[in-house]
């Protein structure tokens, strides 16, 4: 249990994007005690949790709890305009999802994870055409036929992606996706930017990362060269899932921009990110390319395009269904599944995806379409 809480302490305030100074000063716990506490050296009181937690705005049942540290390879979207201090945070709080995905996956059956993987144990293997025939694998995989994907975050929690969504309370980071300790892959994705396209783009990002380079180690530690290639790879795959070659080049009219902006509510996809699949696939030469980019400025679209606000987000809801389906079996307590995960409720809350407040109103946890079933029971829709 010390070393739990010695790792949630840390989890806790980097959550917050705390220092250790800062926590010292707003709890009136010494720095030293606190860095002790967070190495090891020192056991989380129940009078300093008590003082920590209220600082954190947390319970001490929280900071008491929490798994112990998970090594896993994180991708972050945007990651060279984040700071150390959002990515540390972001981190953090994957550990938690990993952690209630844990705790869930030991006592129900979440859908069986498929996501193919090309097996490259470098980044360099990855080519252009290998990228195009992971997206078309992809597809074949999930059953998505070759034209507009009506759905892609219910599509990938149908086939054991968990997806989150939720404002992560920094402007510079778009994403991220990692494997958990159950090897369940989790992508995380920031409803403070953007809008339902771009949200949509971001999750067939991140699912880019976990076919393309979930085999490749060491990935951490590559330079700053090879994770803008990395990147690239993501976007090409995520243009290519969403935006098959052949059907996305039959539907287009032509090849203006009022042609992109038609097409924009068929494929679900920015005019943005169209006109680069259009380069990407060779419909756009360098010229074609650069003044399309030039008169997309021109228009103001780079943060806001036509039709921005008249597409649905697509909610996740598998977590949402777990939780759900576990309390209305018995199988759980919302409240001590968040100690033993060391989550505080308002973050546990943005992973499950309800709104504030509903775990203390005892709201009701509604079900949704995915299938998941207790272990070694009957299937339960």
């Amino acid at each position: 249990m010390a070393d739990r809480a010695r790792n949630n302490v840390r989890r806790m305030r980097e959550t917050r994007m705390m220092t250790a100074k800062r926590l010292s000063v707003e709890s009136g716990v010494s720095q030293s005690t606190i860095s002790k506490v967070e190495r090891g050296g020192a056991a989380l009181t129940e009078d300093v949790a008590s003082k920590l937690a209220r600082a954190l705005s947390t319970t001490p049942e929280v900071l008491m709890g929490g798994a112990g540290d998970v090594e896993s390879t994180v991708f972050f979207r945007s990651m060279s305009a984040a700071t150390k201090s959002a990515r540390v945070a972001l981190r953090a709080r994957s550990d938690m999802v990993d952690a209630i995905v844990a705790e869930l996956d030991a006592i129900l059956d979440f859908p069986s994870f498929n996501v193919p993987t090309i097996g490259a144990e470098a980044v360099d293997e990855i080519s252009e055409i290998g990228i195009e025939r992971a997206a078309n694998e992809l597809r074949e995989a999930w059953g998505l036929g070759d034209g507009p994907i009506t759905n892609l975050v219910a599509s990938a929690e149908a086939h054991g992606v968990v997806v989150c969504m939720f404002p992560f309370g920094v402007e510079t980071l778009d994403a991220l996706s990692r494997m958990g300790s159950t090897s369940r892959p989790v992508a995380m994705v920031n409803t403070e930017l953007g809008n339902a396209f771009r949200w949509r783009f971001d999750v067939a990002h991140e699912l880019g990362h976990m076919m393309l380079h979930r085999g490749i180690p060491g990935i951490d530690a590559v330079p700053s060269d090879v994770r803008k290639v990395i990147e690239s790879q993501g976007h090409r795959f995520a243009g290519a899932l969403l935006l098959p070659e052949g059907p996305f080049r039959d539907s287009l009219i032509g090849l203006s921009l009022e042609d992109f902006k038609m097409a924009k509510s068929t494929w679900g996809v920015s005019i943005q990110a169209m006109v680069r699949r259009a380069y990407d696939i060779g419909l756009l030469d360098e010229s074609q390319y650069t003044s399309r980019q030039v008169a997309i400025s021109r228009k103001r679209w780079r943060k806001s395009e036509p039709y921005d606000g008249e597409r649905m987000p697509e909610a996740p809801t598998l977590l949402r269904t777990c939780v759900s389906l576990a309390v209305r079996e018995g199988l759980l307590d919302v409240k001590a599944l968040m100690a033993r995960c060391g989550v505080p409720v308002d973050v546990f809350e943005d992973i499950i995806g309800v709104p504030r407040g509903f775990v203390s109103s005892g709201g009701f946890w509604a079900a949704s379409k995915v299938e998941v079933r207790p272990k070694g029971d009957l299937r339960l829709v």
